[in-house]
C-alpha cells in the first residue's frame, strides 16, 4: 500500500507541475497593451483636465484603459495603455472650474469674492456617452491620437 500512495503522489505531484506550468505563463497570453499619446482641443484651445478613454470594439476584447488629460495632452506608457486593436474613443472633462458642484462653502466663498458665473468647461456627449470618435492601436509604433472637438458638433 506504501507503493501504491508513493506512485500516486508522483502521479499527482507531476500533474501539479503541469497544471502549474500551464498557469504560469498568463501573463504570456495577456493580450499585447502599446503606449499611446496625444492631445484634446476643444474649440481649438486645450482641454484643461479630463480623461481619454479607450474601450475595446469589434475583435478586441478586454479591459477599458483611461487616460488622464492635464493642459490638453495625455500619455500611457505601454504597460498602462489600451490593448492593440480597435477602440472607441470617450473624452470626457473634469473641469468644473475647481468647485464640486455640491460644495456649498466653496460656491459660498465665490460668490463672496464677486464671482457670478462659473466658468465650467463641458465636453458634449457627442463625444463621451455618444461618441463615434475611433483609434485602431498598433504594436511596436507610435501610436498618437490628437482630438479636435467642438462645443457645437455637427
Amino acid at each position: 500500500m506504501g507503493i501504491m500512495l508513493g506512485r500516486l503522489s508522483s502521479s499527482a505531484l507531476a500533474c501539479s507541475f503541469l497544471i502549474l506550468a500551464g498557469c504560469g505563463g498568463g501573463t504570456d497570453r495577456s493580450p499585447p497593451r502599446a503606449a499611446v499619446s496625444g492631445t484634446v482641443l476643444l474649440d481649438n484651445q486645450p482641454l484643461k483636465k479630463g480623461v481619454v478613454n479607450f474601450i475595446p470594439t469589434g475583435d478586441t476584447e478586454g479591459p477599458m484603459t483611461t487616460a488622464p488629460i492635464e493642459e490638453g495632452a495625455y500619455s500611457l506608457s505601454e504597460e498602462l495603455g489600451p490593448l492593440v486593436g480597435t477602440h472607441r474613443v470617450e473624452i470626457e472633462s473634469r473641469d468644473l472650474g475647481g468647485v464640486s458642484m455640491d460644495d456649498e462653502q466653496a460656491i459660498q466663498r465665490l460668490k463672496e469674492q464677486g464671482v457670478k458665473r462659473l466658468e465650467v468647461v463641458k465636453v458634449p456627449v457627442a463625444y463621451n456617452k455618444r461618441s463615434q470618435l475611433t483609434a485602431t492601436v498598433e504594436a511596436d509604433t507610435e501610436n498618437q491620437f490628437d482630438f479636435q472637438l467642438s462645443s457645437k458638433p455637427r
